[in-house]
C-alpha cells in the first residue's frame, strides 16, 4: 500500500504578491504561514504558504507571484482546474454576501455534486475555487474578527483535475496510488484515499475538447498538487513502484527545507508531488508565530537582504 495520507499542499502561480495575500488572508481568513522564496531558478520569486494557524498539511495552498517577472502560464487540461475548500453546512450565503461586498468574482447560483453544495469564485489571477459545504471536516477553522467559526474555511476539501482522457488515469489512481473510486456524476469521477472525506478527495473532470495547458511556473494556473507522506522512505517506495510500472517521469527527492518533495506525472498530465510531513514549519519560527518573518533555507540566508530588496513589499 502507498502511504498517502491526503493532501499536503497545492501550489499555484499567481499575479501580484499583495493581492494574493489579501485574497487568502483578508478574504478567506487563512493564516500566512510562511514567507520564503522559490528555491529553483535565479530570479527571486516569493513562495507564500497559507493554511490554518498551525500550518497543518491538507490546509495549505502556496503561491508563486509571477506578475513581477511577467510570466504567464496557459490554463487548460492536464492541470488542477478548481481548488475546493471545506466550509460548514449552510454557510454559502455568508460567503456570497462577502464576495459581493469585497468585489470578488463569483457565480450567482449554488451548484450541487456528489450530494455537496458548492459556490464558485475566482482568485484575482483567474484561478477557480469552490467552497464545498460539509459537516464532516473537523480541522481547525480559519477564523477572523469578521469570519466566525460556524462559516469559516477548514482547509482543502478536494481538487478538480481537467483531463482530456480518463481511461488510463482512473486505474492509475486506484492501482498505483491506492485511491478508491467512489462515484461518477456526468463528466466527473471521484476518488478518495486514507479515511476519505474532506482533504482526501480527488475529482476528474473529463474535458476531451479542452486544449492542453502549460506546465511551466507562471501566473494563472495551479502548477501541482502535493500529497502527504510520512517520510523519504515512503517517497522512495512510491518512486520504486512508479518506475517499475513504467511511469519513469519522476524526480529525485528534493530538499524544500520544510519537507522533502518527489514529483511525478499522472497519465492525464497533472503534476503530482509526494511531500513529507516529518520536518514542518517550526524549524525556523515558533508555533504561534508562523509567517511573521521572511525566512530562507541555510543555503540562501547570506543573500537575505539582496533577495528582499528585489521583491515587492507585502503587508498582512
Amino acid at each position: 500500500m502507498v502511504a498517502i495520507k491526503g493532501f499536503h499542499h497545492l501550489t499555484a502561480g499567481v499575479g501580484g504578491a499583495q493581492e494574493d495575500v489579501s485574497f487568502y488572508v483578508k478574504l478567506l481568513g487563512q493564516k500566512l504561514v510562511k514567507k520564503t522564496v522559490l528555491f529553483d531558478g535565479k530570479d527571486p520569486i516569493y513562495h507564500l504558504y497559507y493554511g490554518n494557524p498551525d500550518g497543518e498539511p491538507g490546509t495549505l495552498v502556496t503561491s508563486f507571484p509571477f506578475r513581477q517577472k511577467g510570466v504567464k502560464a496557459r490554463a487548460g487540461s492536464g492541470q488542477v482546474r478548481v481548488i475546493n475548500y471545506s466550509v460548514p453546512r449552510d454557510s454559502l450565503g455568508f460567503w456570497r454576501a462577502r464576495f459581493s461586498a469585497m468585489g470578488v468574482a463569483h457565480d450567482d447560483a449554488v451548484t450541487e455534486r456528489f450530494g455537496e453544495k458548492r459556490q464558485r469564485f475566482q482568485h484575482p489571477c483567474g484561478i477557480e475555487f469552490d467552497l464545498v459545504e460539509t459537516d464532516a471536516d473537523t480541522r481547525q477553522p480559519c477564523t477572523t474578527d469578521d469570519i466566525p467559526e460556524d462559516v469559516a474555511v477548514r482547509g482543502v476539501h478536494s481538487v478538480t483535475l481537467s483531463l482530456r482522457e480518463v481511461s488510463e488515469s482512473i486505474p492509475f489512481m486506484s492501482e498505483v496510488l491506492d485511491f478508491r473510486y467512489v462515484g461518477e456524476s456526468g463528466p466527473y469521477h471521484r476518488f478518495e484515499t486514507h479515511t476519505g472525506g474532506p482533504g482526501m478527495v480527488v475529482e476528474f473532470l473529463h474535458e476531451p475538447d479542452r486544449h492542453q495547458g502549460s506546465t511551466i511556473y507562471g501566473e494563472g494556473t495551479v502548477h501541482h498538487v502535493a500529497f502527504a507522506v510520512d517520510s523519504k522512505h515512503d517517497q522512495d517506495a512510491l518512486k520504486t513502484k512508479l518506475m517499475g510500472l513504467g511511469y519513469i517521469d519522476t524526480s529525485e527527492s528534493v530538499d524544500r527545507n520544510y519537507f522533502r518533495s518527489m514529483y511525478f506525472k499522472m497519465p492525464g498530465g497533472v503534476i503530482f508531488e509526494a511531500a513529507t510531513t516529518d520536518i514542518g514549519f517550526a524549524i525556523d519560527e515558533e508555533p504561534g508565530h508562523f509567517g511573521e518573518e521572511f525566512q530562507l533555507p541555510p543555503w540562501l540566508r547570506e543573500r537575505k537582504d539582496e533577495l528582499l530588496g528585489r521583491l515587492e513589499p507585502i503587508a498582512v
